[in-house]
């Protein structure tokens, strides 16, 4: 049985990163996005395949990304060529190749797991496990690293279906003592190159330095080279995606507000996208007309506008039918629900979301309460170039930390305040 583990110093030439995306999520465009600034070379298995197993809230699931690594490790032979296996939707890079290729050499094993301080998916095989001295001591299936002949002894078995769980595939592997030490497999127990977020939310910080941003684990102090949002955890993901790698420092700013702009500049009135505007008037309120004035004045062609316009309040009946008189003419479509019908806050928005996805001419559903003070004519030509599946406003009280912003949610998937939230509230994180 060989065990020879390479002690000559691995280039990024010897790394290839192999991932799974039959579908190109928000999260897989992030991924690839913090890979090409590491510059790993990342190749994609699965690309236009349906899906079939399963998901991160059943027991079972994950095969079939078994069955893509097993076919696409035959075309690899060289003894010192290190595959990187990762998920891709809930994964973010904070380090380049250079750092994980040496902290994998210095574990000195041919594979590598990510480890997680709870067991998944049968408790039954706790006792089964390995006792460590500190560290994390379950395997998470949701990343790993190794030589390619010794991941090929590792897959040669499986035989299992799309929907069987490739968790508890590698995780009956490494309870096996004689496979564990025939292949050589350990687990990065202190998150020294996978941070598993399932059950350790406390256990990791932003740590800001030099232009760049990590996630800090400080039981163990270690900065891990990647971040991943495994189990229920995609928030704490979506919120350290945020700044991790170099998404927003203390020295640029937003580094991605600016890309991937759409410009109206080119295109004529005509073709401008067309936008479907809910306005909500759901109690009593000052100043409608005013409203009615400043929607009237905002700068974009009119026949590309619809209203969708939801009055609960029949104090405002005559303010609606004022404008309509006087304008609805002009606006390509227009749609009113009044007081008499008796639908409730959830139900007119749904509603009004509902229009446009039904009308396959709407491009943009632009919501807005009458309370809202539209002082920019410009709002929505800005709004659209943003170029963002969705953008919300951040409304505050001038030297309050009041804001319709929270920044996270509770347990229970309530309303939770941030870490950032009074930076951002403040305007020193924008």
């Amino acid at each position: 049985m060989s065990r020879r583990i390479y002690q000559t110093t691995l280039s990024s030439e010897n790394l290839l990163v192999l991932t799974v995306g039959t579908s190109e999520t928000d999260g897989f465009t992030r991924f690839m996005r913090s890979a090409k600034l590491f510059n790993y070379t990342v190749k994609v298995l699965g690309r236009g395949e349906k899906w079939r197993g399963g998901n991160y809230k059943t027991a079972s699931g994950g095969g079939q990304k078994v069955r893509l690594l097993k076919s696409a490790l035959e075309k690899y032979e060289k003894e010192d060529q290190v595959i990187l296996f990762i998920d891709s939707y809930d994964v973010v890079f904070a380090s380049d190749p250079k750092e994980l290729l040496k902290k994998f050499q210095q574990a000195n094993h041919r594979v590598v797991f990510s480890a997680e301080s709870l067991i998944w998916p049968d408790r039954h095989l706790e006792d089964k496990y390995p006792h460590v001295r500190e560290g994390k001591r379950f395997l998470s299936s949701g990343g790993f690293i190794g030589y390619v002949p010794s991941l090929k002894k590792m897959v040669a078995d499986w035989d299992g279906k799309d929907g069987d769980s490739d968790q508890l595939f590698y995780t009956q592997l490494y309870l096996n003592p004689e496979k564990r030490e025939k292949i050589n497999i350990t687990l990065d127990n202190k998150c020294r190159i996978f941070q598993n977020l399932h059950g350790a939310l406390d256990d990791v910080v932003l740590k800001f330095e030099d232009g760049r941003v990590r996630a800090r684990n400080v039981v163990y102090d270690t900065l891990p080279v990647i971040v991943h949002g495994n189990g229920a955890n995609k928030l704490q993901l979506n919120y350290l995606g945020n700044y991790i790698p170099k998404v927003w420092t203390f020295e640029t700013g937003c580094t991605e507000c600016d890309e991937d702009l759409r410009s109206l500049t080119s295109l004529k009135e005509s073709e401008y996208p067309l936008v479907l505007i809910g306005v909500f008037i759901h109690q009593p309120t000052p100043f409608v007309t005013v409203f009615f004035e400043r929607l009237l004045n905002l700068k974009y062609p009119k026949d590309r506008l619809q209203l969708f316009i939801y009055n609960h309040e029949p104090h405002h009946e005559r303010n609606v039918k004022l404008f309509l008189e006087a304008h609805g003419s002009e606006y390509r479509a227009v749609k009113v629900i009044g007081p008499e019908e008796e639908l409730d806050n959830a139900g007119s928005r749904n509603l009004g979301l509902d229009l446009c996805r039904q009308d396959a001419e709407c491009d943009y559903y632009f919501s807005v309460d009458v309370e809202v003070v539209l002082k920019n004519a410009d709002v929505l030509k800005i709004l659209i170039e943003q170029n963002r599946s969705i953008t919300a406003p951040m409304i505050s009280r001038n030297g309050k930390l009041w804001s319709n912003f929270w920044g996270a949610l509770s347990a229970d998937g309530f309303y939770a305040r941030s870490e950032d939230y009074v930076d951002i509230v403040q305007g020193r994180r924008v």
